[in-house]
């Protein structure tokens, strides 16, 4: 599926730190069970340093009781799985 967009993807927090630090991104998915860091901590960090700290970040999750929550952090919220219409519809949110 493409929307126009160009995505990058990290599969842990570590390697989202390092393509946060060398790109400027206008939206961030992050999934919240990433395997070195809670999403949380990483919004967190994004948000603190590098040229991404004004993107649009959005949590993404297959648990809804997150969902309140995750608001004091993200921007917006994904609840899997991802289907076309929903992913639109975050984006356009941003």
């Amino acid at each position: 599926m493409s929307l126009g967009h160009v995505a990058h993807v990290a599969y842990d927090g570590h390697q989202a730190m390092l393509l946060a630090a060398e790109n400027r991104y206008d939206t961030i998915f992050i999934d919240i069970g990433l395997p070195d860091v809670d999403g949380r901590d990483l919004c967190r960090r994004l948000r603190a340093a590098g040229p991404s700290q004004l993107a649009c970040v959005v949590a993404v999750s297959g648990d809804d009781r997150l969902k309140n929550e995750l608001h004091e952090h993200f921007d917006g919220y994904f609840l899997k799985p991802f289907t076309a219409d929903g992913f639109r519809a975050v984006l356009d949110a941003c």
